[in-house]
């Protein structure tokens, strides 16, 4: 009876665990810094991820994270001040706290995949991303494209509307 239960708790461990969702976990304060330069290794911790013929450990990752149930969503956080990047944030979300709080950022909808972007009094230059599918808040692997091609454009098109939208 007691291997029973004991195989019940497993199983239901291993089921929850499962069903968590993982992202990208880094933070930069200047233009260059890893977590925006440092697309081969996230897309690296993207193809461990999806191989499961290997039993990694979190050690073996160098920018996933598992979030708390409390953070159903991954955010990627863009903060500038005249144009220069003062804070670049990749992590799991609540979706209702941010580094930079603005009324823009209020009421998302944890099951939509959104960016907006905000200037926060007069100052700061903001940009949110939500998403809610594992490791969506970096780069994914791709054999027809580059990652870091992709995040590139990614954000050059999320700025470029921003900027129409703004002026």
């Amino acid at each position: 009876m007691t291997n029973f239960i004991f195989d019940i708790f497993l199983i239901l461990q291993l089921t929850s665990l499962s069903g968590a969702l993982y992202c990208y976990q880094c933070g930069d304060g200047r233009n260059d810094g890893p977590c925006q330069e440092d697309l081969e290794e996230m897309a690296k911790d993207h193809a461990k991820h999806l191989d499961s013929s290997q039993n990694y450990t979190d050690l073996d990752f160098t920018y996933r994270k598992q979030c708390p149930d409390s953070e159903p969503t991954c955010v990627i956080e863009r903060v500038q001040v005249n144009g220069v990047i003062v804070a670049y944030i990749r992590d799991c979300s609540d979706g209702v706290n941010f580094s930079i709080n603005a009324s823009r950022f209020m009421n998302f909808s944890p099951d939509k995949n959104i960016t907006t972007c905000s200037y926060v009094e007069g100052k700061f230059f903001t940009c949110v991303s939500l998403c809610n599918s594992d490791l969506c808040n970096g780069p994914q692997t791709d054999s027809n494209t580059s990652s870091a091609s992709k995040v590139t454009l990614l954000w050059t098109a999320m700025f470029s509307v921003a900027m129409c939208l703004l002026f």
